[in-house]
């Protein structure tokens, strides 16, 4: 019995036919550029936004924290935007925010970190007022809609007298961000945070104005002299809106979305009245009090005749006794009397102006011609008004007015797409998985095109395929002796019989070879 020898991979692929040993090259060729390309990105290091549009002052000092931490860095856009690596981003960024860095517009409070025995009193004013100039900025820089922003304080010196005494004001400009505005509510908001820091400054002395150079705050007299203060328009808008949301969604349902609009136009009456009204009804009388009084008195009198004789010899006169009454009865009336007081709700609907748009009906298409449309029948655009002022409650008594106009949509405004937005700095956080996303099919690739085929060819797992014998075969076996082949093609014939006889491992890659061809 031969010995078994060992497994050779190289010799095992010298016996493979030219087009299998073309394929095992092609194949671990790209599986080595495709591995050396994963491992050259592995090494790149992916930069990620640090800080942005930062000051030159604040960028050097990022920077040198950077360089005495070791860590490398990129400078983008100007030296404005400084990148780091991805990994390192979060980690920096509170180190640096414990640093104070970057620090913003303008320099804070710190600036008194460090005293000077030499420093007169004029420098410490000066050095408090940049100070609070410097807090203020960054506060206001830390609004949503707010880049950048820069405070500019006149503080007044204090005066022995009141009459010359001069006031404090307040400058403030602010740099938005592209596309964003500020509301009435955070123009006053940034007022108020700037009056109320300052000693002495006045939210009327605050002026705050944009980057180029419109002024976005109001001064007390254009508040007075302006009919709606800005609550009472938010009002007026939310009032506005709440109707037209109101008719939109019933044209909705009714003629389907996109072929309808409304826009409703309130006039409110925001003025406060009181009525006091006090009624007299002479007709009507009630008591109100009564008082009575009653009164009796009376004397004694001596009396006679008139003379001497009655005077004489103590004679006793005639005696007499007068007695009087009197009686008193008092009634107050009051007179029936009402008294009525009436307060009027402030932001009563005084008018309503609604109009109302509807597309035209589109015709079905004929064959070789686009759609068409047509005006709504006036009978259908009678109805739409009904049902949008039974909806809406009007009035015509107050004046109200509604008009319903069908005209044909363009259909290019709903057609047009927005712009295409560049990928921004958050692909950065996709890069890992995308690695390891090509590492699996890399491994898949590397299993089935490679490691596969050669395990099945070296073990020889799968079950050969063979071919039916021939009558000649068959009584060769039966008689026990050997087949005689005769012929061009006997030799091959023999030489498969003995290969496929074999237990050795080149006669296992053969079968291979022979189930495969």
């Amino acid at each position: 019995m031969a010995e078994e020898t060992k497994p050779n991979l190289i010799e095992t692929i010298k016996q493979w036919p030219r087009s299998r040993q073309i394929s095992l090259g092609v194949v671990t060729v790209l599986c080595l550029v495709f591995f050396s390309v994963l491992v050259m990105q592995a090494r790149h290091v992916d930069y990620q936004l640090l800080f942005g549009n930062l000051p030159t002052s604040d960028a050097s000092a990022v920077i040198t924290r950077l360089k005495d931490q070791k860590i490398s860095y990129r400078l983008e856009n100007g030296g404005t935007a400084i990148y780091i690596p991805a990994n390192k981003v979060y980690e920096v960024r509170l180190e640096l925010a414990g640093a104070g860095l970057p620090q913003g517009a303008g320099v804070g409070f710190e600036i008194f970190d460090k005293q000077s025995f030499g420093m007169t009193d004029f420098a410490q004013k000066i050095n408090y007022q940049r100070a609070l100039q410097g807090e203020l900025s960054r506060t206001i820089a830390s609004l949503a809609p707010v880049e950048g922003a820069r405070v500019h304080l006149a503080l007044a010196a204090k005066r022995l007298f009141r009459e010359q005494q001069e006031k404090t004001t307040a400058s403030v400009i602010v740099k938005l961000v592209p596309g964003r505005k500020l509301n009435d509510g955070q123009i006053q908001g940034i007022v108020n945070l700037v009056s109320g820091s300052v000693e002495g400054l006045h939210a009327g002395q605050v002026s705050v104005i944009d980057a180029n150079g419109r002024v976005l705050s109001k001064s007390p007299q254009a508040e007075t002299d302006s009919p709606l203060s800005p609550g009472l328009q938010q009002y007026q808008q939310s009032l506005e809106k709440r109707l037209e949301n109101r008719a939109q969604s019933l044209l909705d349902r009714a003629l389907g979305v996109g072929n309808s609009l409304v826009q409703i136009t309130a006039s409110l009456d925001f003025s406060q009245r009181e009525h006091l009204e006090e009624a007299y009804d002479p007709n009507g009388s009630a008591v109100r009090s009564e008082q009575a009084t009653t009164e009796k008195s009376g004397n004694s009198t001596n009396g006679g005749v008139p003379g001497v004789q009655s005077n004489l010899n103590e004679s006793a006169g005639i005696q007499g006794f007068n007695s009087s009454n009197r009686s008193e009865e008092t009634t107050n009336y009051e007179v029936s009397k009402t008294v009525s007081k009436i307060v009027e709700s402030v932001g009563s609907i005084k008018t309503l102006s609604v109009a109302v748009l509807v597309a035209d009906r589109q015709l079905p298409a004929t064959e070789g011609s686009e759609a068409t449309y047509e005006p709504r029948p006036a009978e259908e655009l009678t109805s739409i008004e009904q049902m949008v002022r039974s909806a809406l409650g009007l009035n015509n008594e107050r004046g109200d007015q509604i008009v319903v106009i069908s005209r044909p949509f363009e259909n290019d405004f709903y057609d047009s797409t927005a712009p295409e937005t560049t990928p921004g700095a958050d692909i950065y956080s996709y890069v890992p998985m995308v690695k390891y996303g090509l590492l699996t099919v890399a491994a898949l690739l590397l299993y089935f095109l490679l490691i596969r085929p050669l395990v099945k060819t070296l073990k020889g797992e799968e079950k050969m395929v063979e071919h039916y014998k021939t009558v000649e075969q068959l009584e060769s076996e039966l008689s026990g002796r050997p087949l005689q082949l005769e012929g061009p093609n006997a030799e091959a014939v023999k030489l498969r019989e003995e290969v496929m006889n074999s237990e050795n491992i080149s006669a296992q890659v053969i079968k291979t070879w022979l189930k495969e061809g």
